[in-house]
C-alpha cells in the first residue's frame, strides 16, 4: 500500500493582503516638481496604496500639503476628480517619460477658478 501526502501553503502576501506593485514601481519615490503657470517648485512623494494594487498616493500634490489618489494605467497615472482639502479639488493625468521624468496636466479648482496646470516631475 502506498500513502501519498499532499500539502498546501500560503505565501505571506496572501495572508496580509499586500497588493502587488506591477506597473507602479517606476513611479515610486520623491520627485521635484516645476508647476506652471503657477511658477511653483515643490516636492511630491509617490507611494503605493495598500488598498489597491493599481493605485498610488501622491503626497503634497499641487503643493497643498494633502494627498491625491491616482490610478496607474500602464505608463500613466490618472487622477479622477477628488477633493484635496482647503476648498480645492483636482483631476488630471501624468505620463511616465523615463526613470527621471514624469509630465502631468491637471486642473486645480478652488470653487471660483479652474486653472490648468502643467507640471514636470524630475529626480
Amino acid at each position: 500500500m502506498m500513502v501519498v501526502f499532499m500539502t498546501s501553503s500560503c505565501g505571506t502576501s496572501d495572508l496580509n493582503n499586500d497588493p502587488g506593485t506591477g506597473d507602479r514601481d517606476k513611479f515610486f519615490g520623491t520627485w521635484s516638481v516645476s508647476d506652471q503657470p503657477a511658477r511653483l517648485n515643490y516636492q511630491v512623494t509617490i507611494k503605493k496604496s495598500v488598498t489597491s494594487s493599481d493605485q498610488v498616493i501622491l503626497q503634497n500634490f499641487a503643493d497643498l500639503g494633502n494627498n491625491a489618489v491616482g490610478l496607474v494605467v500602464g505608463n500613466s497615472i490618472v487622477i479622477d476628480t477628488q477633493d484635496l482639502g482647503g476648498g480645492y479639488s483636482t483631476e488630471g493625468s501624468g505620463d511616465y517619460i523615463d526613470k527621471n521624468k514624469l509630465q502631468f496636466e491637471f486642473f486645480l479648482d478652488d470653487g471660483i477658478d479652474k486653472e490648468l496646470r502643467k507640471a514636470t516631475f524630475t529626480r
